[in-house]
């Protein structure tokens, strides 16, 4: 008789996004009803004022820039501020509100992805596995090398002892390059770089822990996961200098050690890595043989058999919390897999292109204005991209005034408070802004949220290339003086 971790379905029936039941995507075939807040109306004087302080505040850092786009929408959605709302720029990290609102609306925001093991058969009374272990992705961008531990060590505790196959890793859900073509190929060492995969795993980074010894002697460098397909060369030397230098090598997934690090002082680093197939089936593979499990070979590549069983199934938090993670942190990979599944969900490829498409669609749908927008990855690091502010504005308002659980407010970043909006200095507006930032070395961008005194909860995206001044400082104070109206 064979024994099961988990109620054994065939994969070619395995869902691999699980919605609540009775939860369907939400696409509407046009611009919903707006449901009108109880805010006052402006009164033309306000409005002239708001406006006028407006330009004060933005003057510094749009006098002088290359391209800007900046726009405001009152309470009920209609423009109070605009000043080329409709020009298309470098938008940046702002960019994820766009991903973010399709694939609430495409997905649901209680949808959870899931990553399974999957065999030809259970385990058997004497703890075989018959033939290989599959690890099945559906590009959670969540999942971790804890998982795969946890998912060793239930298999182990169900009786697991020896596979005669081994770890084969099926990424087939997911198409296209693991490194978008339009990114900087200067940012290939950041952790803000890192690869897209439907196996996804630790973000597509590896920690690099390392431990000060005694003076003199080589430092301590501990890799997590272990096991997960990384190579070392060279050293780290204790000493009184801090100065600690891992360096991606051009063979894969080899880092240069160098540098030194105080006796008793520990460091963390993370540094994306590649070929995450090969990767995530090696994290695996150790995580298995740590438990004792032995293993007739080692990790491959390859499809789940149709007739396969799930022996292990890790569902994510809900959509909406793995959303709020990537506004919250600006997180790019976040960002990128959930691109390619906004692609295998709208009917597409489930590669970039299929997500774009899937996005492209949603504002058509929407009747959203996207005269000029180019999109050509989900996460804004791109400079080829171009979006315009009343792109932003538009999805942020009818977010908010159309919600039904769909609504972005709750999950951005407070000013002041969290994330990426935890250092901005602001003072009347201080609690009352909740909005995603947006960077790069010739954009600064800023579009979300606030409470104004007497008139409501406005919509607002300022993005701003090529500023001789300090875009941010000036979104500050124009926010400032918007919270006093």
């Amino acid at each position: 008789m064979l024994f099961l971790a988990l109620v054994a379905v065939a994969v070619a029936a395995a869902i691999f996004l699980l919605r609540p039941r009775g939860e369907a995507p939400a696409v509407s075939a046009s611009r919903p009803a707006a449901r009108f807040t109880q805010a006052p109306a402006w009164t033309p004087a306000a409005r002239a004022r708001a406006v006028a302080e407006l330009r004060e505040s933005l003057a510094p850092a749009v006098n002088g820039s290359t391209r800007h786009s900046l726009v405001v929408l009152d309470a009920q959605g209609r423009e109070l501020f605009d000043d080329c709302a409709g020009c298309t720029v470098i938008p940046a990290s702002v960019q994820k509100l766009i991903v973010a609102d399709v694939a609430l609306h495409l997905l649901g925001p209680q949808a959870r992805l899931r990553t399974i093991l999957a065999a030809r058969s259970g385990i058997g009374t004497d703890g075989s596995l018959d033939g290989d272990l599959w690890l099945v992705g559906s590009g959670d961008p969540s999942l971790r090398s804890s998982d795969l531990a946890t998912a060793a060590a239930t298999l182990q505790a169900q009786g697991l002892r020896t596979i005669s196959g081994g770890v084969v890793v099926d990424a087939t859900s997911m198409r296209g390059p693991e490194i978008n073509p339009y990114w900087d190929p200067n940012d290939a060492g950041e952790d803000f770089q890192t690869a897209t995969s439907a196996v996804s795993l630790d973000g597509d980074t590896a920690e690099f822990r390392v431990y000060g010894g005694s003076p003199g002697a080589p430092a301590r460098v501990v890799v997590v996961p272990n096991g997960g397909d990384v190579h070392l060369t060279g050293s780290i030397t204790t000493g009184s200098a801090d100065d600690v230098v891992i360096a991606p090598m051009p063979a894969r997934n080899t880092f240069r050690l160098d540098g030194s690090i105080p006796p008793g002082a520990e460091e963390k680093f993370w540094l994306p890595v590649h070929g995450i197939v090969r990767y995530a089936g090696a994290a695996l593979d150790a995580a298995l043989r740590g438990r004792g499990i032995v293993l007739a070979r080692g990790p491959s590549a390859g499809t789940a058999p149709l007739e396969a069983v799930v022996v292990w199934d890790h569902q994510s938090l809900p959509l909406r919390t793995l959303i709020a993670h990537m506004l919250v942190h600006s997180d790019n990979h976040y960002a990128e897999q959930l691109l390619r599944i906004l692609g295998g969900e709208a009917g597409a490829q489930s590669d970039d292109g299929g997500g774009l498409a899937a996005e492209l669609q949603y504002l058509r749908s929407r009747s959203i204005p996207a005269a000029g927008l180019r999109l050509v990855d989900g996460s804004g690091l791109a400079e080829a991209n171009r979006v315009s502010a009343i792109v932003l504005a538009r999805l942020l308002s009818d977010a908010e005034l159309n919600g039904d659980g769909y609504a972005l407010y709750p999950l951005l970043p407070a000013g002041g408070r969290d994330g990426t909006l935890k250092h901005y200095d602001f003072t009347t507006a201080y609690g009352r802004v909740r909005a995603k930032t947006g960077h790069l070395s010739d954009a600064a961008s800023l579009a979300g949220y606030l409470d104004t005194h007497r008139y409501g909860r406005i919509t607002f995206a300022f993005l701003i290339n090529d500023s001789p001044g300090d875009p941010d400082s000036a979104y500050v104070r124009a926010l400032d003086r918007l919270a006093e109206f």
